[in-house]
């Protein structure tokens, strides 16, 4: 007992750290992206444009990607190979300053990048339940690095500019690479059970299709992506507009990861006495009130409580999110199901949105983009709540 607890153990652990650096290091990038756009002087309609381009290539290749290398008896390597392009990639990004070389440089990206998150988490899930823990002690670790590396970005990009930011990534996932050497390969392939059909984009697509509550589920999600998409893009653009600084922009991108660090270990327990049906939709109601308090407040403090307040359904959202992909889906399927909901969903409805936020934005500002985003989550409340699961 004692060897396979301490081999449980380790995998525990090295996925932790894991986590910590490859969805932390997204820390030094992403709360800036958009600004870094805008400071070479692209407009909203291009930003948006930028974002069709990643979503357009995840939603087609993020399912495949995943689905293939889950099967192939070294997909622990290939996902290193994955995040190591994924890191230079960003460095590339970083020296650009035309549109042209932006949009090839995302969509070979884009290319190289699509199925690192599904896979991720479907090895944190099975970890996790190996380890007789929940998906929010893996998932925590994310936030721990996600405090670290925005504070550190937005201290490093006000000295030397956006390209430290995009080397702090770079540095981040190359040490994720690394890490994936101590964790057992078998996490990141499917383990392919007698008279069990094997992991494709065709069966995942039944799962969804033949379950009400994942049909459900996927129709919130594609009305929250259409209307949600102007607040995603433009909301630190919108606090720099309001005179926020790019350190304050830093607090503000850690604020809810904070409130996460606890919460992340309560939604493991939570969803165990609610299940993640009624979590989600605790969630989403909690959103909801988010943007809806933006919208008639909008101040930097409103923004910045917002926020703090978003780590709770930030939590609730995301473990919920796997727990409910998981818990109706054969473990073999998990990791392609995760994708078409994560990338391919998020890609379809991102094609067409993100052109149309920006150009809302370019003509509106940001203020009335909370207004869509508070009907988006109101009907996906609907949606989550009209297809729940039978009692």
């Amino acid at each position: 007992m004692m060897p396979k607890f301490k081999i449980h153990f380790n995998d525990l652990f090295f996925a932790r750290l894991y986590y910590f650096s490859f969805m932390g290091g997204w820390g030094f990038v992403l709360p800036f992206m958009n600004l870094f756009f805008i400071s070479l002087g692209f407009n909203g309609k291009q930003i948006g444009v930028i974002s069709s381009i990643s979503a357009i290539v995840g939603m087609v290749a993020s399912p495949w990607w995943v689905s293939e290398v889950k099967k192939h008896p070294q997909a622990r390597r290939i996902l290193q190979i994955a995040l190591i392009l994924g890191a230079l990639g960003y460095i590339v990004i970083g020296l650009q300053k035309f549109f042209p070389l932006i949009l090839l440089m995302i969509f070979l990206h884009s290319l190289a990048s699509s199925g690192i998150m599904p896979i991720s988490d479907s090895m944190a899930v099975t970890v996790a339940q190996e380890s007789d823990t929940g998906y929010g002690s893996v998932r925590v670790w994310a936030s721990v690095g996600w405090i670290i590396c925005v504070l550190s970005s937005g201290w490093l990009i006000a000295r030397f500019g956006y390209i430290a930011g995009f080397i702090g990534i770079c540095v981040m996932w190359l040490t994720a690479s690394a890490l994936i050497f101590f964790i057992n390969p078998r996490y990141f392939s499917s383990q392919q059970i007698a008279d069990q059909p094997k992991p494709n984009v065709r069966i995942a697509l039944q799962y969804i299709w033949q379950d009400k509550v994942l049909l459900g589920f996927a129709l919130a999600l594609v009305a929250i992506g259409f209307l949600n998409n102007g607040v995603l893009q433009f909301e630190n653009v919108f606090l720099a507009e309001l005179g926020a600084s790019k350190q304050v922009i830093s607090v503000a991108g850690i604020l809810s990861a904070i409130v996460e660090l606890p919460f992340m270990i309560f939604s493991d327990r939570i969803i165990r006495r609610v299940g993640a049906h009624r979590l989600m939709l605790a969630a989403m109601a909690i959103i909801l009130f988010q943007r809806l308090a933006v919208l008639f407040l909008p101040f930097i403090a409103t923004i910045m409580v917002v926020r703090f307040i978003g780590g709770v359904s930030f939590s609730f959202y995301t473990i919920s999110f796997v727990g409910l992909i998981s818990s109706r889906t054969q473990s073999t399927h998990t990791g392609t199901v995760l994708a078409l909901f994560t990338v391919t969903i998020a890609g379809l409805v991102n094609i067409i949105s993100a052109p149309i936020a920006g150009a809302i934005f370019d003509v509106i500002g940001a203020r009335w983009l909370y207004a869509l985003s508070a009907v988006g989550w109101l009907i996906g409340v609907l949606c989550l709540w009209w297809t729940k699961p039978e009692s």
